[in-house]
């Protein structure tokens, strides 16, 4: 998925994860209860609605550029986080930070 992060703006990007073939499936019935979002070392915490992961990139505080990032959900059983989207995974993030 291709997102835009606009530096010092509060424009929320929202993410839908979905587990192919479990139609009653959400990260929330599975237990995760927080997110957050890395792109080259930074990092924004991200809310979790249903299959939903929600941030505000502007505030990644990046150089202008295009990069590679991560969405980690975490849960009681995933207390160091468990990356979902990202670099070589079946699904990736292409953050693009402008101005």
């Amino acid at each position: 998925m291709r997102v835009m992060a606009f530096r010092g703006y509060d424009n929320v990007e929202t993410f839908t994860v979905a587990k192919t073939g479990d139609e009653g499936w959400t990260l929330q019935s599975a237990g995760f209860t927080s997110a957050k979002i890395v792109v080259e070392g930074a990092e924004v915490e991200a809310q979790i609605s249903g299959n939903d992961v929600s941030a505000v990139l502007g505030d990644l505080n990046l150089p202008y550029g295009n990069y590679e990032g991560k969405v980690v959900v975490f849960s009681s059983i995933y207390e160091d986080g468990l990356v979902i989207v990202g670099p070589g995974l079946s699904e990736s993030l292409d953050v693009h930070v402008r101005d």
